[in-house]
């Protein structure tokens, strides 16, 4: 294994004391203008691209050898706060070695993972072509959001293989990762290293392919890696298609979408669906760093809404459940679960009357409420306005009844206005109006099947 030794005994190098400083200084000898901090960026992507080059070189080469070299690798990344502690070294250089800790280290020490589940995954070959990266990256994130890392590991490898053999993660996946994030920047890291790799050519071809390739050449050593990774790679993977520029309007400051993105809305159909109903549900979107409100995911909305997308709902439902109700993304979600109709409406009532709270439930009755006549609906209606008091949304209710149009419901509000106290002066203006709401509809004279007007009774 003496080519993935020479390329261990690099990161071994540059990852020592004497090579983080004169690594360092070289970088910062052919900057025009010293910045610390790109700097430190620059010392971590060439760490990043020897370590996985590491791991790859035995993957492919050696995969006998591969759980030694994972555990390698490993234990390098973990030694790295023991030997770059340079108290003997200047101030300054103590100073720039504590920064790369903070970021560049905690960088490689949380990529590290989606590495490995990366190059497994890429070694089994239990990845297919067809396999969709946004839909796996939207799995992926809700998985981590519900604790379970191995379940997000598993299709975070998956992602991985994918982007070393060529495909495209998009960059909107950039602002949405979420815990994904480091995960993330490790695959971003991984195809850089691959492009900037003197004996493999990106993308990669299925394992048997590259193991012949291996095999069949005599590999001559050009240990470079560390001079390459001062010039960028080729970025073309991430050239951006009207589907990136979508998402940027939708991430973008516009209030409303354009005609353009509704084309593409239209074009590409349910392939949207994972990303949008990540930016829906995504909670670092709907604040900006000021505080304000940010208009992502409503953008989003108006897209799910254009493809009536019940898929939406359970996150529609959420939304509903955790949002102040004065943000513009509680309305938003409230009108688009109208608008999604009566394919939104079972599971609107089941939440409604089953894991929702009081408070939720009620808003989700002036959903239901405008939503077409279904007598488990009305069922429902009647039933949380008699069992609400007033201070908990009674007249919301006695609104929603009027709003669902059912004259039924009039006996109900007229005994809750009889029983009302007369002191209580918007009670009973609420009561009143949604008494008078259906009264006139009750009233209003309907038509015969041959269009003649039938004579109300007396």
């Amino acid at each position: 294994m003496s080519e993935g030794f020479d390329l261990l005994q690099e990161l071994l190098e540059v990852g020592s004391p004497q090579g983080f400083v004169e690594t360092c200084r070289d970088l910062r000898d052919n900057m025009l203008f010293y910045d610390r901090e790109v700097l430190i960026g620059a010392y971590t992507g060439i760490l990043e691209g020897l370590a996985f080059s590491v791991l790859l070189d035995a993957a492919i080469g050696q995969p006998e050898s591969f759980e030694l070299v994972t555990d390698r690798v490993r234990d390098f990344i973990r030694s790295l706060p023991g030997n770059l502690d340079l108290r003997e070294y200047p101030m300054d250089v103590q100073s720039l070695a504590e920064r790369f800790l903070e970021t560049g280290g905690r960088s490689l020490y949380e990529a590290f993972p989606a590495w490995v589940a990366t190059l497994h995954v890429y070694e089994s070959g239990e990845f297919s072509a067809q396999d969709d990266i946004d839909r796996l990256l939207a799995e992926a994130r809700h998985e981590a959001e519900l604790g379970s890392e191995s379940q997000a590991l598993a299709r975070i490898g998956r992602v991985g293989a994918l982007a070393l053999t060529g495909r495209r993660i998009r960059p909107v996946w950039g602002r949405i990762a979420g815990p994904l994030e480091p995960w993330l920047h490790g695959l971003y890291a991984a195809v850089e290293a691959v492009a900037n790799h003197e004996r493999i050519t990106y993308p990669l071809q299925p394992i048997v392919e590259e193991r012949m390739r291996r095999s069949a050449r005599n590999v001559v050593r050009d240990l470079s890696l560390r001079r390459r990774y001062e010039e960028p790679a080729s970025d073309v993977w991430r050239e951006a298609d009207e589907v990136d520029r979508f998402y940027s309007e939708v991430i973008g400051g516009r209030e409303r979408l354009t005609e353009e993105a509704y084309t593409v809305v239209q074009a590409q159909g349910t392939k949207l669906l994972p990303v949008l109903l990540t930016i829906v549900g995504a909670r670092e979107l709907r604040d900006d760093e000021q505080g304000r409100e940010h208009l992502a995911p409503v953008r989003a909305l108006e897209a799910l809404v254009a493809l009536h997308a019940v898929e939406a709902v359970p996150t529609l439902l959420r939304i509903v459940a955790e949002v102040d109700p004065q943000d513009a993304l509680f309305g938003a979600a409230q009108t688009a679960l109208v608008k999604l109709g009566s394919a939104a409406a079972p599971q609107v009532l089941s939440f409604a009357s089953g894991e929702a709270d009081a408070e939720t439930a009620i808003y989700l009755s002036e959903v239901l409420s405008r939503m077409e006549k279904d007598e488990r609906v009305f069922r429902f209606l009647t039933s949380m306005f008699r069992r609400t008091s007033w201070w908990e949304g009674k007249g919301t209710l006695a609104r929603a009844l009027a709003d669902y149009g059912d004259t039924r419901a009039l006996p109900l509000l007229r005994d809750a206005l009889r029983n009302l106290d007369q002191r209580d002066s918007r009670q009973s203006e609420l009561l009143r109006e949604a008494i008078g709401s259906l009264s006139r509809r009750a009233e209003r004279p309907k038509l015969s099947p041959r269009g003649r007007r039938l004579r109300r009774q007396p």
